[in-house]
C-alpha cells in the first residue's frame, strides 16, 4: 500500500482504501481501478491525496455508458424506474466522460442503502 499525492493520479492505479470527502461519505470504493474519468474527478473533488496498491492494474476498465433498459421482471421495479429517471436526465450529455462518470456514479449511488442518523 503506498500513498500518492495531488498530481500523481493516474489511470491504471488500484485503490487499497476508500475515498471519502471531510464529512466521510465515500467518493470511491476500495478496489476501484482508476480511469482518466476518476482521476479528472478526484481533482475537481480536491482530493490530495488515496492509498493504492503497490502494482497498477494490468489494464484500466474502459467504460462506456449503459443504455437505458426497461424494468426488469423479478428485480426491484422501484430502483430499475429510478434508473430509467436517471438516464433520461443524463440523455444527450453521455459523450462527455465527466457527465458519463457522474451518471454512473449517481446510479450506484441509488442502488446502495443508506442509514440515515
Amino acid at each position: 500500500m503506498r500513498n500518492v499525492k495531488k498530481g500523481e493520479f493516474e489511470p491504471g492505479l488500484v485503490l487499497s482504501r476508500d475515498v471519502e470527502d471531510a464529512e466521510g461519505y465515500k467518493l470511491l470504493r476500495k478496489g476501484t481501478v482508476l480511469t482518466d474519468a476518476h482521476v479528472a474527478l478526484l481533482e475537481s473533488w480536491k482530493v490530495l491525496e488515496i492509498w493504492t496498491e503497490e502494482q497498477k492494474a494490468a489494464k484500466p476498465a474502459p467504460e462506456k455508458a449503459k443504455e437505458a433498459e426497461p424494468p426488469r421482471s423479478g428485480g426491484n421495479a422501484i430502483l430499475e424506474a429510478a434508473k430509467l429517471r436517471l438516464r433520461a436526465r443524463f440523455e444527450g450529455s453521455l459523450v462527455n466522460p465527466w457527465m458519463t462518470a457522474l451518471c454512473n456514479e449517481a446510479e450506484k449511488r441509488l442502488a446502495t442503502p443508506r442509514f440515515w442518523r
